[in-house]
């Protein structure tokens, strides 16, 4: 078992994210399912999101972007910013530096919280909605800012001729 692990709980309609560890992309399609699935109804099961990324050790872009797709479905749905907790000096700037603190409310404290979390399984993608996943999380980058698409767009770009040449 690695350490990277993404725990989710939903009381009274407030969902809460903890990632912990590496989060890189071979461990996203979990995260990517479950947002997904709480927004997909007209009433989401979240009135309010809360992410804690304070076990956080590393962070890809596309953890990132689904930070991102994340507060665009809060925002599409009227509900509150969400609140990301994170004392990781490192990872606060990589999320401020990519426009995330214009969509989160950021708290730099521990959370102390003690929720009962449930481990998300990362589920058997194929290669083609991995990287469907992947390319989703870059274009929520891309919508953020100007510098995020100047940056991202390489990115997307190549990931949209892939996909469609496989």
């Amino acid at each position: 078992m690695s350490d990277e692990q993404i725990l989710f709980a939903c009381l009274q309609d407030h969902c809460y994210f903890k990632l912990t560890g590496e989060l890189r992309y071979t461990n996203a399609i979990g995260m990517d399912d479950l947002i997904e699935q709480l927004f997909e109804q007209e009433q989401p099961a979240c009135a309010q999101v809360v992410v804690d990324l304070n076990e956080a050790s590393f962070i890809d872009s596309t953890h990132i972007g689904l930070l991102a797709s994340l507060a665009r479905h809060c925002q599409q749905h009227q509900l509150p910013r969400p609140v990301l907790f994170s004392t990781n000096t490192e990872i606060n700037q990589l999320l401020q530096g990519l426009c995330l603190d214009s969509v989160f409310d950021f708290v730099e404290h521990p959370t102390n919280q003690s929720i009962d979390m449930t481990p998300l399984q990362s589920g058997q993608a194929s290669d083609q909605d991995k990287g469907e996943m992947i390319l989703r999380a870059h274009e929520a980058l891309l919508d953020l800012s100007d510098k995020n698409r100047q940056e991202f767009k390489p990115v997307v770009d190549l990931l949209r001729k892939q996909l469609r040449d496989d």
